[in-house]
């Protein structure tokens, strides 16, 4: 399999990307202290309303899953270096071969991305960042190798870190 990764590899070396973008990997927000507060004292309702029940699980939960929240929410997203080939897909340098991928969509919104869903079964799927690129063209590229999913959209977890500006 290490052998396949290399073979891919040096092919794309050779090959001339179609596009090439660099973006980052997910939308960040400015956080206020008023989001700090808001999720403190959401933490602390909930904690306070397990405590009184004597669910000290529940209560061990809200406290790491609030203080894993503030610091996610600090984390800055990385710059991916997106490449999209006549024989796949590269980024950050892990080349997805077109055998290896099953479908694609977009999602528009603030910032535009692409899903391809691999061919394996417990995989899980390419997240291609769209920044100063034109989505409709890659969506049309992308047509010519894979099957466009016109109903996948935007995944629940997506839809929630927008709504929390996380």
């Amino acid at each position: 399999m290490a052998e396949e990764k290399v073979a891919n590899k040096n092919q794309t070396d050779t090959e001339k990307p179609v596009f090439t973008w660099s973006a980052p990997e997910f939308a960040s927000y400015v956080k206020t202290s008023n989001w700090f507060v808001l999720i403190v004292l959401a933490a602390i309702g909930l904690i306070v309303i397990f405590a009184w029940q004597k669910n000290w699980t529940a209560v061990g939960v809200v406290s790491a899953a609030a203080l894993a929240l503030i610091i996610q929410s600090r984390t800055k997203p990385k710059n991916l270096k997106c490449s999209i080939y006549r024989s796949g897909v590269v980024v950050d340098e892990r080349v997805y071969p077109f055998e290896t991928l099953k479908s694609f969509w977009l999602v528009y919104g603030e910032q535009p991305y692409v899903r391809i869903a691999q061919a394996k079964r417990f995989s899980s799927n390419v997240h291609l960042p769209i920044a100063e690129e034109d989505p409709e063209q890659i969506r049309l590229f992308l047509a010519k190798f894979l099957p466009e999913e016109e109903k996948n959209g935007e995944d629940f977890a997506d839809t929630i870190q927008r709504w929390l500006r996380f």
